[in-house]
């Protein structure tokens, strides 16, 4: 009995080392930018046994490292499913390296500005980026979820920070703490929130200012600097077709940027599209003849997103 006894134990620590870590390959059909890539990548990132998970919204790829004694690739289809997602195995099964350990980010400054304490606050990664720019947050997907959680009585703040990629949760007390409720309100608008923890937890906790992360009241910002990089965008595209002088562009840029902010921004403004082109069309014939609106036109009708060559 003894022997059996210590069997059990060897092969119950051994066990662990049989499991084969694997990397798999998922063509994502759904995709419609960055911030959809980055919600599919955290849903993945909560199942037991998945190490790591890359995103490529452009070739609407997703791959995974994961161990295989803990999840199936069927279990990631349907967690992809979930979110609204097609996901088809494209490869996989092949043995992977050890998972690289993520980047460390350095810590920021020392601050003086007022902190909660850290047993009041919950971070998350969240998808809340701009699908026109990179490393800025998207203040008109963020507004009605920050509007949200300022609504919850157990609250006392939510911010997201600039590239939108994290959220803050402030609780007024440490008992009332419950991030399952932030997930499961992210679930309800259709994206995902995992609550970090360890290490990733303290790196956030470092760089959390609240006076220099974003709220409901703050975030039409983020959506006024999108604003500003899509008409910089569209007008750069048809600049060399266009022929205007350098303070021309800048007030054309200028005069679309305030119809994409008030559309990106307004609670009751009418986002329908033929609507927001009649209003571009308005403010874009201060500054352009029929031919040059054409022009406009064609540049506008390739997307916000970044083309090759364009800066991100």
């Amino acid at each position: 009995m003894k022997k059996l006894s210590i069997l059990l134990v060897v092969l119950a620590f051994s066990w662990p080392l049989l499991a084969e870590t694997k990397s798999a390959t998922f063509e994502v059909s759904g995709w419609t930018c960055g911030s959809c890539a980055s919600a599919t990548r955290i849903a993945l990132k909560k199942l037991d046994g998945v190490r790591e998970v890359k995103t490529d919204a452009g070739k609407g790829e997703a791959l995974v490292t994961y161990e295989d004694s803990k999840v199936t690739t069927d279990r990631m289809v349907q967690a992809i499913a979930k979110l609204g997602y097609k996901a088809t195995l494209k490869s996989g099964g092949a043995p992977a390296g050890p998972a690289p350990s993520p980047n460390r980010a350095a810590p920021p400054a020392a601050s003086s500005a007022a902190s909660p304490s850290p047993q009041r606050v919950s971070f998350f990664e969240v998808p809340l980026e701009c699908a026109a720019k990179e490393g800025l947050g998207c203040g008109s997907s963020a507004k009605p979820i920050l509007k949200e959680l300022a609504g919850d009585s157990r609250i006392a703040d939510a911010r997201i920070n600039y590239p939108g990629t994290v959220l803050a949760v402030v609780w007024k007390e440490p008992g009332v703490r419950s991030d399952a409720a932030v997930e499961a309100l992210f679930e309800k608008h259709h994206l995902a929130a995992a609550a970090l923890r360890g290490e990733a937890r303290e790196r956030a906790l470092e760089g959390f200012r609240p006076s220099e992360w974003y709220g409901a009241a703050d975030v039409d910002r983020l959506s006024e600097h999108e604003a500003r990089v899509i008409a910089a965008r569209i007008v750069n595209r048809a600049k060399p077709r266009l022929g205007l002088p350098p303070d021309r562009v800048t007030a054309l840029t200028e005069d679309l940027a305030v119809v994409f902010a008030r559309h990106m921004t307004g609670e009751e403004c009418d986002v329908r599209r033929e609507v927001v082109e009649q209003e571009l069309v308005e403010a874009a014939s201060k500054h352009l003849n029929a031919g040059q609106l054409a022009e406009l036109r064609r540049a506008g009708e390739q997307g916000v997103m970044a083309l090759p060559g364009e800066a991100k």
